[in-house]
């Protein structure tokens, strides 16, 4: 079999309102991923670490039983982080995360890429959860600045 049938790639992009700074935020805390990857129902990162090329650690995610390792392969802070992920034996996963400031927002790109002769099965599992991985962050940074920019005592200044 060609070693080309056996890697999927697939890439995702969403507008966001939220600031680079927000969304930097939001995704680099490794605690906090479970709270708006649609894949990970939790993590081993202690609260406030950060994502630090050559950090390894451990999140469980909906479809596989037994906790993934996440390699933090590369950090560019406020632009970009780099995952490899080893979910099971016959394969592997390379996430990259990006952000780029645009006249209209912020952009975020999400990009998925399955090696190994079990990827073709995996993507059939992944693939609606990978769609909405952008769109996600996207809304938790967006949410979380609307309530850090508005305590009680301003959001009615009328009443």
């Amino acid at each position: 079999m060609p070693r080309n049938r056996l890697t999927l790639e697939k890439h995702y992009q969403v507008s966001s309102t939220a600031s680079i700074e927000a969304l930097w935020q939001k995704m680099n805390d490794l605690a906090g991923l479970a709270s708006w990857h649609p894949l990970i129902t939790s993590t081993n990162a202690p609260n406030g670490q950060q994502a630090t090329p050559g950090l390894i650690y451990r999140v469980f995610a909906r479809w596989v039983p037994v906790p993934i390792k996440i390699f933090v392969e590369g950090v560019l802070p406020g632009e970009y982080i780099s995952l490899r992920i080893f979910p099971v034996p016959g394969l592997e996963e390379r996430a990259i995360y990006r952000l780029e400031s645009t006249l209209c927002g912020t952009q975020i790109s999400y990009s998925i890429k399955l090696k190994g002769w079990l990827s073709p099965v995996a993507w059939s599992f992944l693939r609606p959860y990978a769609a909405r991985v952008a769109a996600a962050l996207a809304q938790a940074a967006e949410q979380a600045t609307v309530s850090g920019m508005m305590p009680n005592q301003y959001r009615d200044i009328f009443s």
